[in-house]
């Protein structure tokens, strides 16, 4: 009993320092309106698989992967496209910060997908990029690929969006 009561102050202890990152992700990832599930969906499927898992340190991207999965199969299951844009471009403040919000979101939404989701990871979830690589199936050479390949090209395209409308860098 004592075995099965440490891997349930486990699994709680997982919810509890992860729960926020994993929601997160899921607002960014799962068909309108089903965050919620997609995240509490993400903790049932490790609960249920955590005979596998061994906690080396790296829970979040492991909790991450869960996640990227219950949202690709939420998606599949409604017949929906991976949401593109963040969670929200709320008004506020500087009128011209919510249009650089605009622009940024309008950038990763038309990076490829791997550059995308490798940069929303990274910077998004704070992620490393041995963990970005676990996450999205690559080695770590691969994810610093395509996170420097896709750092490249949202500059490219948001110093083109500047320059079309007569900014200046």
């Amino acid at each position: 009993m004592g075995e099965k009561n440490g891997r349930t102050e486990e699994a709680e202890r997982l919810v509890s320092e992860h729960y926020a990152d994993v929601l997160r992700y899921c607002r960014r990832h799962a068909p309108a309106g089903l965050a919620e599930d997609a995240a509490q969906e993400t903790f049932l499927r490790f609960v249920r698989a955590r005979s596998r898992y061994r906690e080396r340190g790296r829970a979040r991207a492991y909790l991450v992967t869960i996640a990227r999965n219950v949202c690709a199969d939420m998606a599949r299951d409604r017949a929906s496209s991976w949401a593109e844009l963040p969670e929200e471009l709320s008004g506020g403040g500087d009128p011209g910060e919510a249009d650089d919000r605009r622009d940024l979101a309008s950038a990763l939404a038309r990076l490829p997908r791997a550059q995308r989701e490798a940069l929303e990871l990274r910077y998004g979830e704070g992620l490393t990029v041995g963990e970005v690589g676990a996450v999205l199936g690559m080695s770590r050479f691969a994810a610093a690929r395509a996170l420097s390949s896709g750092l490249e090209a949202l500059r490219a395209d948001l110093d083109a969006s500047t320059n079309e409308w007569g900014g200046t860098r």
